[in-house]
């Protein structure tokens, strides 16, 4: 009887054997699948998607950026047409396309007659509003980016223009 047993078991060695190993007609199924399966993801994909992923997405933009509280004597040092640069990465951020220094720069004090906050004028200083001009690169969930710097309301950017250093926070990115 043990001789028998032992050529049962022959069979099922060998059969163990083929199934564990990967061969040539293997890869080549799974090759096919891979293929298969690519090009109907590539068929049945909106051409838009495939259009998005590879499409250079940049584009002309305009955006303002506030700078608060600029003595007098500075208002003209900001002037159309100048190249602004990012003090930190020295990338362009864009031209000058326009410039508002009309806006008085206020200050909150407390009025203990009115038991409340006040704005106060600030004599000869000013908040200077710049427009700017540049191509951009828009990305999702990312916002809009000029030569690397983000772009975007309520961004701190390190603004240098020829004759002027400020620090400044965009406040519009007007939309087409």
């Amino acid at each position: 009887m043990n001789g028998n047993n032992n050529s049962s078991a022959a069979p099922k060695k060998r059969m163990a054997k083929k199934r564990g190993r990967f061969n040539l007609i293997d890869f080549l199924l799974v090759l096919v699948l891979l293929l298969i399966i690519g090009a109907l993801v590539y068929v049945f994909l909106p051409s838009s998607v495939i259009k998005n992923i590879t499409a250079d997405k940049s584009e002309e933009i305009q955006y303002s950026i506030e700078i608060l509280g600029v003595d007098k004597e500075f208002l003209d040092n900001i002037k159309e047409n100048d190249v602004v640069l990012d003090t930190v990465s020295k990338s362009n951020l864009g031209t000058v396309t326009a410039v508002d220094y009309s806006i008085q720069y206020t200050k909150l004090e407390y009025n203990e007659e009115e038991n409340a906050g006040v704005l106060s004028p600030i004599p000869d200083k000013y908040n200077v509003i710049v427009t700017i001009s540049a191509t951009a690169k828009f990305e999702e969930g990312e916002g809009y980016t000029v030569n690397g710097v983000r772009i975007a309301v309520g961004e701190k950017i390190n603004a240098r223009f020829p004759e002027y250093v400020c620090e400044a926070y965009c406040i519009s990115i007007p939309r087409d």
